[in-house]
């Protein structure tokens, strides 16, 4: 038993430090750069992928970054591209505001890449069927099991890098980000509370 939990404990350093790594990347090319196209970690030291190993691909990421004014602080999303091992990760943000979003974009950033990263973790272990088509309905879409635990994952991470509790994590998410998710607020708070109850049982 106690060989299994450190086997546990290793392999969830390994996947923190590959979060780690990723994160600290874009938002270094986040700081220097106030617009564009970007190819990590090639941006950054020169590699055309992120070796990760133990999900058994090699990864990059397009990070694109735009300043809109019409923006109060930033707004940020990202999709993993399964065929290509793409992670595509948009930023748009308010020059006025940049150094001072730069919390909680570092804090979202470890969010995102977790999320993906849980997917590409579901693909490799057969966990889900991640081939099927997803649904449009913004409600289907969200409170499909791979996605609720890609949520879970992701939001855990969240809560571990910022200190806050993961209840107000997920809430303050689907409160800032209506225009991303769609949803309305009945659904909202059905949603929420499959994933903290989500959330719950595996820490049970």
């Amino acid at each position: 038993m106690e060989t299994i939990k450190k086997s546990i404990l290793l392999e969830d350093n390994k996947q923190r430090n590959e979060i780690r790594t990723i994160v600290r990347d874009v938002v270094q090319v986040f700081k220097d750069n106030d617009d564009g196209e970007f190819y990590l970690p090639e941006e950054v030291n020169g590699k055309h992928y992120y070796d990760l190993p133990k999900l058994g691909i090699d990864l990059s990421v397009e990070l694109i970054i735009q300043p809109d004014e019409n923006v109060d602080n930033y707004l940020m999303d990202a999709n993993y591209f399964r065929d290509d091992h793409i992670i595509v990760i948009g930023i748009l943000y308010n020059t006025d505001n940049k150094q001072q979003s730069l919390y909680g974009i570092i804090g979202e950033l470890n969010e995102l890449i977790a999320h993906e990263l849980r997917h590409v973790y579901q693909k490799r272990t057969g966990m889900y069927n991640l081939d099927q088509e997803e649904p449009e309905d913004p409600y289907l879409y969200y409170t499909q099991d791979h996605e609720i635990d890609a949520q879970v994952y992701g939001f855990k991470r969240m809560s571990q890098i910022t200190r806050k509790p993961f209840d107000y994590l997920v809430r303050n998410w689907f409160d800032t980000h209506q225009d991303l998710h769609g949803l309305d607020k009945e659904e909202v708070e059905k949603v929420i509370r499959i994933i903290i109850d989500t959330k719950n049982k595996t820490n049970s």
